[in-house]
């Protein structure tokens, strides 16, 4: 913020100095300038996430009727699972983005977000209902009940359309989910699990003023191995990295940027495996592997 205060002190020692009506208009123009100028680059000119380069770039998911929406990482089958919105579809993907099985839901769920907690469980974000189902699924599942799963609304829930949740990352070692408002305001909350029982903090985290960096939220996932977590932005396509002492850092889903060939198009599942890769999956259909350097 020194640099900042340091760009004001010009414009306001010249209008200190003037005395008729328009010179000080003009030097108040001239403040205002600087300020916006002075506070776009302030939040701007984050460290840049610089460890990655891209190993699968747009790897086409074929036979797919409806689009990716969601992507988590599976430790105990060291697999990732993703979900399509329309027709709802679970699907068990390898690292490499090869489908090993397509999972079927027992009715349409309009499904946005996917996270694994552990014991096989798997929380699922229903955009329309504005719900989350918690499921069961083992090696020999090849059909969801959503109709009869344990279900919990989140008082984050919006009521304008696409504006409810959309990310959700689990903290393992403390239990507890936390799920992003996709937009109309971006937020975060955090939702703590005790013994089955929910509740939402009164606060999001609004310390990180994610709307000042990102015009949406599409994904989350929570890096257990490094405490980071990592925010998906569909619109604004970039990754912002918010360590634990929420320090930010950017990632540009963009041509040029870590060997991408071209843009993500439409970034809407995030996943890390524990081991340093970065997975996304994007609509149309397409799957991404970053791997460290």
């Amino acid at each position: 913020m020194e640099t900042y205060r340091g760009y004001l002190t010009l414009p306001l020692i010249l209008c200190g100095f003037m005395k008729n009506k328009k010179s000080k208009i003009f030097a108040g123009f001239i403040i205002i300038f600087v300020c916006i100028f002075s506070f776009y680059y302030y939040i701007t000119n984050y460290p840049q996430i610089d460890n990655y380069h891209v190993t699968i770039d747009a790897k086409q998911i074929s036979g797919l009727e409806g689009g990716l929406s969601g992507l988590t990482w599976n430790k105990d089958t060291q697999t990732l699972f993703a979900v399509t919105d329309a027709p709802s579809l679970i699907l068990e993907l390898s690292t490499d983005g090869k489908v090993l099985r397509r999972i079927k839901t027992d009715k349409p769920a309009d499904l946005e977000a996917i996270e694994y907690i552990g014991n096989q469980r798997f929380y699922l974000s229903k955009e329309k209902s504005g719900t989350l189902a918690i499921v069961t699924i083992n090696n020999d599942t090849q059909k969801v009940d959503i109709s009869h799963a344990e279900t919990y609304r989140p008082a984050v829930q919006a009521e304008k359309q696409n504006s409810g949740v959309e990310g959700l990352a689990w903290k393992p070692e403390l239990s507890r989910m936390v799920t992003a408002q996709e937009k109309k305001p971006v937020r975060i909350f955090n939702i703590l699990d005790n013994e089955g029982v929910f509740k939402t903090d009164k606060s999001p985290l609004n310390e990180l003023m994610l709307s000042w960096y990102v015009r949406d939220i599409s994904g989350m996932d929570f890096d257990g191995s490094t405490s980071n977590l990592y925010i998906l932005s569909d619109i604004s396509q970039k990754v912002v990295l918010v360590d634990r002492e929420h320090n930010l850092k950017f990632m540009s889903l963009t041509a040029g940027h870590y060997g991408l060939s071209r843009d993500i198009p439409q970034p809407e599942g995030i996943a890390t495996d524990g081991t340093g890769s970065l997975y996304i999956v994007s609509e149309p259909n397409l799957f991404y592997k970053f791997s460290p350097r």
